[in-house]
């Protein structure tokens, strides 16, 4: 005789069920999230559920982040645990306070160091790494963590931590700053890491004053604050500098790894790339970045918060009202697949106008490092892709390894690098032709 269920047990079996297929829908969404943006801009473009908004298209991706005081970012508080007190820039909407330490950042951090000072510093950087490597480089340890970390204490001026531990901190930092969803337990450990950055920036800053002046970020903020210029105190300088660090070295290092990754799987773009290496064509191989970020993009969008009662894409069908605090993604993935605004969007194509990619943002809130970015990243690749006969390691090696959203290893072999010969004054003596009387 079959059992009858009682009508309390026949729910939890209905509810275990509907929590198995949501369970199984998420997987799946996660696992395709370009199929899923693509229905959705389709379909419908800005999707509202309850507090929540998303927003697919180029156009409404574009207005969304244009609008920094209806739309504001939402990393004030982290911000502020981070620095243990002050809010950075990266936290703060169209205020006085953000044009005074954006206008101060770039008074130090300018755009005409980029050729004279970041370009040759991280080229050279790379390079020496890749002509030391014995054959065989597990890529993360030993190159793309390094040549940022490197490049933080020569160009920033914030020297003294060891590579690994400046990557492990702000890997951290970056996670508990950004991703919503962060665990406890890397919540934690970026509260550890932050008191640790404070307290080394701090003790730098002291030391610097008494050492002779330096030019690089941290020198030039010491010069502006002997000025008597705003926003240039100690605690001022070490909580910009924090923030800086925060989004140079991961996103470099994550953004190397998954276009070498995506490069190596097709062989054909590989070859491209490594001809841009050896031509040194720095456009070509900032192109490859870009448009390889495209497919393979290093986050899938951007948070904001309604500030306000906010429609967006207003006049037309897919308008949507989006209540004041409202928690908006901004989904900048979605947005540059968008075939209205970009062509042929599936298609890999090294000749799209600069203005479709997003990968820093888009409008007030743009990555403050977009520029030493975009010369960092080409370089590290331009390193290894001028480098013969790369190719992944055996086994697991030579996949891509993540811990949370970071890569943190990728194994390759290749030919070894032969350095130009250094010629003695004697021996360049003797190879000069003979003058002829």
């Amino acid at each position: 005789m079959k059992r009858r269920l009682s009508p309390f047990t026949r729910q939890l079996r209905l509810l275990a069920e509907i929590m198995s297929i949501t369970t199984r829908l998420k997987e799946w969404a996660s696992n395709n999230v370009p199929l899923v943006f693509s229905i959705l801009r389709f379909i419908q473009p800005n999707v509202i559920y309850k507090n929540n908004a998303v927003i697919t298209r180029f156009k409404d991706v574009q207005e969304a982040l244009s609008r920094p005081n209806e739309l504001g970012v939402t990393y004030a508080e982290k911000m502020r645990i981070i620095t243990d007190g002050k809010n950075f820039f990266l936290g703060m909407d169209d205020i006085p306070d953000y044009t005074r330490d954006v206008s101060n950042m770039r008074l130090v951090a300018r755009r005409d160091d980029l050729e004279k000072i970041v370009n040759p510093m991280t080229e050279k950087m790379a390079r020496v790494i890749m002509e030391k490597s014995s054959g065989r480089i597990e890529l993360v340890s030993e190159l793309t963590s390094v040549v940022p970390s490197q490049f933080t204490a020569e160009y920033l001026g914030v020297s003294g931590l060891e590579p690994k531990t400046l990557f492990d901190w702000t890997c951290n930092l970056f996670q508990y700053l950004f991703y919503p969803d962060c665990p406890k337990e890397v919540e934690d450990a970026a509260i550890r890491d932050a008191a640790g950055l404070r307290a080394h920036i701090d003790e730098l800053i002291k030391q610097r004053k008494q050492q002779p002046e330096k030019d690089d970020v941290l020198g030039r903020c010491l010069k502006l604050q002997e000025s008597g210029t705003p926003g240039m105190t100690d605690i001022d300088i070490r909580n910009n500098l924090i923030g800086i660090i925060i989004g140079l070295v991961p996103t470099t290092s994550k953004c190397v790894i998954q276009i070498l990754d995506y490069l190596l799987d097709r062989p054909e773009l590989y070859k491209q790339a490594q001809r841009a290496a050896h031509l040194d064509d720095m456009h070509t191989l900032q192109q490859f970045v870009l448009e390889t970020l495209r497919f393979t993009p290093f986050g899938a969008g951007l948070l904001r918060t309604a500030n306000c009662d906010y429609t967006i894409a207003k006049g037309t069908w897919r308008a949507k009202k989006i209540k004041k605090g409202s928690q908006v993604f901004v989904a900048t993935q979605s947005a540059m697949m968008d075939g209205r605004d970009v062509s042929s969007p599936k298609s890999f194509k090294l000749d799209r106008p600069r203005h479709i990619y997003m990968h820093f943002g888009y409008g007030m809130h743009t990555c403050f490092g977009q520029y030493i970015n975009l010369i960092q990243i080409p370089n590290i690749l331009k390193a290894i892709l001028k480098c013969e006969h790369v190719q992944r390691a055996a086994g697991k090696e030579g996949q891509v390894t993540y811990r949370q959203p970071y890569p943190i290893s990728l194994t390759v072999t290749h030919e070894v690098m032969t350095r130009p010969a250094v010629k003695t004054k004697q021996e360049s003596k003797e190879a000069e032709p003979s003058k002829v009387a």
